[in-house]
């Protein structure tokens, strides 16, 4: 995935301190770590996560021109596939992403701009260089203006469906997709308000 920076190299050994540290940040409620790894193993707080996400958003939207690195900022790539594949959460983050996007942006934008869908001709790999499919696009572009023009926030059941044929996989660049389309409706709406 070219969203996430993979490390390389060989494993190095623990050091006691530094995971006495991590230990630390992880039960502290106002640190953003979210993960603990032991080797192979991996503990995630699932809430810590949804809470980096939001607070990744809020940053988008309050200066558009930052920098986000999915990976360094949002959630690891590890995190990520733990709470898809082994807690089942695709469809908790992908309705998170929406549901806080339209908090977000019906806070700040005219109603009309936020509740208007993207439309037919949006492609966000024409935007950014994205290597997703039409399949993959073509929901979180739906997902996306379904909650746009729903009256209340979505919910697990309600994209079900739509989440059942993809893999793991997919449903990481699922979610990675829709955070990027937040980030272009907030540009643009940015663009043509005038809104900082």
């Amino acid at each position: 995935m070219s969203w996430f920076r993979r490390k390389r190299g060989k494993p190095r050994e623990p050091d006691p301190d530094e995971q006495t540290q991590q230990a630390s940040e992880f039960v502290d409620p106002y640190h953003r770590r979210a993960s603990l790894r032991d080797g192979d193993r991996i503990i995630v707080q699932a809430g810590k996560v949804l809470d980096n996400i939001t607070e990744a958003m809020e940053r988008v939207d309050l200066d558009i021109n930052t920098e986000i690195s999915i990976e360094d900022d949002v959630v690891a790539v590890d995190e990520l596939m733990s709470l898809i594949q082994n807690l089942r959460l695709g469809p908790t983050l992908a309705v998170h992403v929406v549901n806080t996007a339209m908090q977000i942006m019906s806070a700040r934008y005219p109603t009309e701009l936020v509740r208007t869908p993207l439309p037919p001709e949006y492609d966000l790999r024409t935007i950014l260089a994205l290597n997703i499919t039409d399949q993959q696009h073509t929901i979180a572009k739906t997902i996306f203006n379904q909650r746009t023009t729903s009256a209340t926030d979505l919910t697990e059941q309600d994209i079900a469906d739509q989440l059942e044929p993809l893999t793991v996989p997919d449903q990481m660049e699922l979610f990675v997709t829709l955070f990027y389309m937040y980030g272009t409706k907030v540009g643009a709406m940015k663009h043509r308000t005038g809104i900082a």
